[in-house]
């Protein structure tokens, strides 16, 4: 995920209004760009397998939330890979299929699409963004709820679906290709789940205030054969209170080493942190920084 931020803010560049924002952290050492992520796999479930071998439609939902400053340049979203793995894949050894999408906080879509050297098996640089209008004003303070609907088998985006504060509204972005954006050398296949928040200094030299955006209640799921939909994981992140980062020991990585369902830092720059300030549910939400200053999340 984390090499697709340079090329998306080129788009959003594009994309947005030259602003002052402020100069809120000028003489601070800055990140050139951010991509808080955590994730989680989930592997070992024996639908999840069958899935692996006769792949179909799968989604990530989750709920988002964020305060009045939030700045308009940060794009926040969700994502749900399959990873191949090295042993048995259906296509490609390694390969990594990517539907991820975020807004921003007036309220545009923003996913990335694949190219035809994807179905060849050749990964690509996340330069082939779609920017929409999704018709929503997405207000602060709010807990929205968040689902994509990824086709695995057609390597296919289906749909983005968003609820929350009177609002129930689904875009369909059928025909819009899944993009292999990495080499993942995983031994064997993994669904995977993702939050994010991601900034960086082509848009906000000046880092202007107003970085965080919460998640809660994430849940993954897949279609069976019989048509019906099967939860393989859901966290509201009440079962661990910290974030660290993969178990990787060398690669190949053994994927059974690695501890499922839980999260773990997707990059090392992500900023995270398992916090009781909002939640939706129970006590704790997900804190994602995209704060591009260097120093840790407090």
């Amino acid at each position: 995920m984390k090499r697709l931020l340079v090329l998306l803010l080129l788009v959003f560049l594009s994309c947005s209004d030259d602003k002052d924002n402020g100069d809120t952290n000028s003489t601070e050492e800055l990140l050139n760009a951010i991509v808080s992520a955590p994730v989680a796999f989930s592997y070992s479930d024996v639908e999840a397998q069958n899935f692996f071998q006769i792949p179909s439609l799968a989604y990530i939902s989750g709920y988002f939330y964020f305060e009045e400053n939030l700045a308009e340049d940060i794009i926040f979203g969700l994502d749900v890979e399959l990873l191949e793995g090295l042993q048995n894949p259906v296509r490609f050894e390694g390969a990594d299929w990517m539907a991820l999408a975020g807004f921003d906080r007036t309220g545009r879509l923003w996913f990335p699409i694949g190219y035809p050297e994807n179905l060849e098996g050749t990964p690509t640089g996340t330069d082939n963004w779609i920017v929409q209008d999704f018709g929503v004003d997405l207000r602060p303070n709010m807990w929205y709820k968040m689902t994509i609907t990824a086709d695995f088998d057609a390597l296919e985006f289906v749909s983005v679906r968003l609820e929350g504060d009177q609002v129930d509204k689904t875009l369909s972005i059928e025909g819009n290709a899944l993009e292999y954006p990495n080499y993942a050398p995983f031994t064997e296949a993994s669904l995977t789940a993702y939050t994010f928040a991601l900034r960086g200094t082509e848009f906000a030299p000046d880092n202007p205030e107003g970085w965080d955006v919460y998640f809660d209640d994430i849940e993954m799921g897949i279609q069976l054969m019989s048509g019906e939909f099967k939860i393989i994981f859901e966290d509201g992140f009440e079962n661990q209170t910290t974030v660290n980062n993969i178990p990787i020991t060398d690669v190949p990585i053994i994927l059974d080493q690695i501890p499922e369902n839980r999260w773990y830092l997707e990059n090392d720059d992500a900023k995270l942190l398992i916090t009781d300030k909002f939640a939706r549910s129970g006590q704790n939400s997900l804190q994602c920084s995209a704060d591009l200053r260097e120093q840790s999340l407090n």
